[in-house]
Formats: C-alpha cells, structure tokens, sequence
C-alpha cells in the first residue's frame, strides 16, 4: 500500500492540508537555478493537479508552497505565522480525543483567545507525525500533553502562555 504523503501548511491564517508536496520537492530540488516567480508558478501548477487551490488566493498559495519547498531543502525559512494561535489535537476520534477537542473549544471560546483549531485523525498522517498514544494536544508546534487529558484550567494556561510568546519562533507540526 502507498504511503500516504500529507503534509499540512499555513497559508495566509489557516492550514490546508496537501497531497503529494514530498514528490514535487523531490522533482523541483536540482532546479535551484529557477528564477523564484517561476519556481512558484511551478509549485502552484503541479500542487493544484492533486489539490485545489482557489484562483482568489492563489498568490498566498505560492508563497506558503515555495516557504515549504525551501525548508524541505533545509534553509532557514520565516514561518509566516499570523496573531492566531495554531492548536491541535492529534486522536483517532476516541472518547478522549473528541473531549480535548471540545475542552480546547470551550476555553477558546471562553477566553476570547483567537486561534486555528485542527483534529488530525488520519493513523496514518499521526504515525507519520510520530504519535503512538492518543490524545495529544499540540499549541504553536509544540507538544503540550500527550497521553492524558488535561483539564480546563491546564488547557488555557498553556494558551494563555503562547499567546504571550513570540509567534515566530515555533516550529510547525
């Protein structure tokens, strides 16, 4: 069975999931000598054969595919975060996962903190992220609680902690 190669990205204030961005860097990275407009226009033309990619956001889709690309080649690249937070649960849909779901929900909503939620629940894709045990809560790239369900309190502590960080500095799941 082929693997399946998902990545997520941020592009403008949400991430959108993509199918095939492994292959397309692997095709696109001796071609370094590209002037960067067309390499965009590249990335943008082949992603959308497997993706689709609205014609009204077509520049942000670009720009987030071409920052992907150049950190799959491994250079130091701006994550382009936006003011929201980016929060998200990694669970196959069990009891559990569905509460940290919902607890993160309500103190978002509670709190007023603005932020992306996700619920990552394709095996798969959570094997690939590395996460064998369920739930796992994961704010601005970082892994909060793994394993257990925290509670309320814990949960918007932990928001409360990023939204005071520097947005730039956390790496993306």
């Amino acid at each position: 069975m082929e693997e399946k190669d998902y990545r997520l990205v941020l592009v403008g204030n949400m991430q959108v999931g993509f199918i095939g961005l492994k292959g397309i860097f692997e095709g696109l990275k001796g071609q370094r000598k590209i002037p960067e407009a067309d390499l965009k226009q590249m990335l943008v033309e082949r992603a959308g054969k497997r993706n689709y990619i609205p014609n009204s956001v077509k520049e942000e889709y670009k720009k987030a595919l071409f920052r992907e690309f150049r950190k799959f080649l491994g250079e130091k690249v701006d994550e382009g975060r936006s003011e929201f937070l980016e929060v998200t649960i990694v669970g196959p849909g069990c009891y559990s996962c569905d509460k940290l779901e919902k607890d993160a929900m309500t103190v978002l909503s509670e709190s007023g903190i603005q932020a992306n939620l996700n619920h990552i629940s394709d095996r798969k894709l959570m094997v690939q992220q590395g996460f064998m045990v369920t739930p796992v809560l994961v704010i601005n790239g970082k892994v909060k609680s793994k394993g257990t369900l925290p509670s309320k309190s814990m949960i918007k502590k932990w928001l409360e902690e990023k939204k005071d960080d520097d947005p730039q500095s956390h790496s993306k799941l």
